[in-house]
């Protein structure tokens, strides 16, 4: 019998190595770097000698440094290009190529001079897992079938070389087209493990398999894990005011939904209008609450583009009368994920429409709103009991939802109760997951290519 990972250093055997996909090292999206420091945490948590690695698509291969409960780590970077000025061997063409033809020839000097040349391939094949994310909620073509066959290809490679590959825990569908069908389904076929985050992720797995029976474990988000620090003082636009002392609403404006998604033309559909819904929201809290709001940025990105929170953030807050715009506070600062989740852990009662800022109200037991795009949101919040705290933009108009989330506001300190046992919940079935994934994943009898 092959010894398990965690086994690997009592017996004797080298430190395990797990490479990490779908969790970009660069993105000014904080949740999916938010996945990043996640896996990292939960990987040494079970195994601290593990050695990690992420294989991403990147610019370069800058080590990306990671904080793992203390102490910050140094986490190797494997990438790949699309770029034609990209070094052949770092091409993903180059590399799927590679892949393929170390399947198909079974000369080991071939296969050996291929690990040589290709640094991808290499890591892949003497990993002992490689798993992949896809951002949380990318196994889906609702940003477009072109981005869900791009993110597909690098799978593929992993395939070819090990033969399969672990899904992490994600959102699966929806699926519009039926080359994202076909191809969703061809790679959970060759996955030996499928987490999923959602009920609904489960059900769409059975469907596209049909009759084939496959195993398929809920885990809650990754990033319930993600540690939490406050920075020692937010820069915001206006300052926060020392003396107050009401209740602290914080709010995640959606650069995407409010630019209409990257068609800039209502891409997800809503029934609502998001870009007008903000500003009449904030009006009718600030007229009804004695509070003060606080918005919260989670993607950055260059001035201009469909992507930025804050240009967002920005312009919800001047749309609102001048004399409520003193008690608007927009987050200026460049946080990371961690700090990001600190200063939402400031707020007494949180709305939001990225997903991962979200979590990371919940995650802290903060009554959290989520006004949502797609049905991601419905699972993840189902999964500390908040499922009926979605706002789906798809279905309600603006006075409907501006309704909704002034009566949630009233039921906060209830939620706020029963989040607190749900989200412990949460955690310590996420820590089980990845402490049976982990332990199951045999060492192999050598690199997976001989």
């Amino acid at each position: 019998m092959n010894p398990t990972l965690k086994g690997h250093q009592a017996l004797g055997g080298p430190s395990p190595r797990i490479c990490l996909m779908g969790t970009p090292v660069s993105c000014e999206n904080r949740g999916v770097l938010a996945l990043a420091a996640s896996l990292v945490d939960l990987v040494l948590e079970e195994v601290p000698e593990a050695q990690i690695s992420f294989l991403v698509g990147n610019r370069d291969n800058v080590p990306l440094r990671v904080r793992a409960g203390a102490s910050v780590r140094e986490i190797p970077v494997v990438n790949y290009r699309l770029s034609a000025r990209s070094r052949p061997q770092d091409h993903l063409l180059w590399i799927v190529l590679m892949s393929l033809i170390h399947r198909m020839v079974p000369i080991s000097g071939l296969r050996a001079a291929i690990r040589r040349s290709t640094p991808w391939v290499r890591a892949v094949a003497e990993a002992d897992l490689v798993g992949d994310i896809r951002g949380g909620d990318s196994f889906s073509d609702i940003y477009g079938v072109r981005r869900f066959l791009i993110e597909f290809f690098p799978v593929l490679a992993v395939i070819l070389v090990r033969g399969d590959i672990v899904l992490l825990p994600q959102t699966y569908g929806p699926f519009s087209s039926r080359i994202a069908r076909a191809v969703a389904r061809w790679t959970i076929g060759h996955s030996s493990v499928i987490l999923a985050r959602d009920r609904q992720s489960v059900e769409m797995i059975g469907s596209l398999l049909g009759g084939r029976r496959r195993e398929v474990a809920r885990c809650p988000d990754v990033a319930f894990a993600l540690q939490a620090e406050r920075p020692s003082q937010i820069e915001a636009d206006p300052p926060l005011r020392r003396a107050f002392t009401g209740a602290m609403v914080g709010i995640n404006v959606n650069g995407l939904m409010y630019n209409g998604g990257y068609t800039r033309s209502n891409m997800f559909d809503l029934k609502m209008d998001y870009r007008t819904l903000l500003p009449e929201l904030l009006i009718a809290l600030l007229q009804r609450q004695a509070i003060e709001l606080l918005l919260v940025p989670h993607t950055y990105g260059t001035p201009g583009t469909v992507e930025t929170d804050l240009d967002s953030s920005l312009k919800v807050r001047n749309a609102l009368p001048h004399e409520l715009r003193d008690r608007v506070h927009v987050v200026t600062g460049n946080y990371d994920p961690h700090e990001l989740k600190g200063i939402i852990g400031t707020c007494d009662f949180f709305i939001g429409s990225r997903m991962h800022a979200c979590i990371a109200a919940l995650s802290q037991s903060i009554p959290c709103v989520g006004i949502a795009y797609s049905r991601k949101f419905v699972g993840t919040f189902d999964s500390v009991g908040m499922g009926d705290w979605v706002v789906d933009g798809r279905t309600v108009d603006n006075s409907t939802a501006v309704k909704r989330v002034l009566s949630l506001y009233q039921d906060r300190e209830k939620a706020r109760e029963e989040l607190q046992t749900r989200v412990e919940q949460a955690r310590g079935e996420l820590r089980e997951a990845f402490a049976r994934l982990l332990s199951a994943t045999a060492k192999r009898e050598g690199p997976c290519y001989e």
